[in-house]
């Protein structure tokens, strides 16, 4: 079984949502499922329409096609490949940079 991280918080268009995020989903599959319309295109790393600012977790991505190492070194990632590193509960605290 997966540990879920709850109270990961996210605002969008003024509305501050909150919702949890299993080790074994990713950010944006996690934001989805709890109804959050979280922005996404592709959902393979390739377009960037997810990038997204992490604050908190250690997190890896699956793939990556779109953001730079100065990017993810600042801490973007791509919502559509960015799981939570397995045994950090720490929650996310995100920011659209739109």
């Amino acid at each position: 079984m997966s540990e879920i991280v709850g109270d990961n918080v996210v605002e969008l268009d003024g509305v501050e949502y909150r919702f949890e995020w299993p080790a074994d989903k990713t950010l944006l599959q996690s934001m989805l499922d709890a109804g959050i319309p979280a922005p996404h295109s592709c959902q393979m790393g390739r377009c960037g329409a997810c990038r997204v600012h992490v604050e908190g977790p250690q997190t890896r991505m699956r793939e990556n096609h779109v953001l730079d190492d100065f990017d993810v070194e600042a801490g973007d990632r791509l919502a559509c490949q960015t799981l939570r590193n397995e045994g950090d509960l720490t929650a996310a605290e995100l920011d659209y940079p739109f």
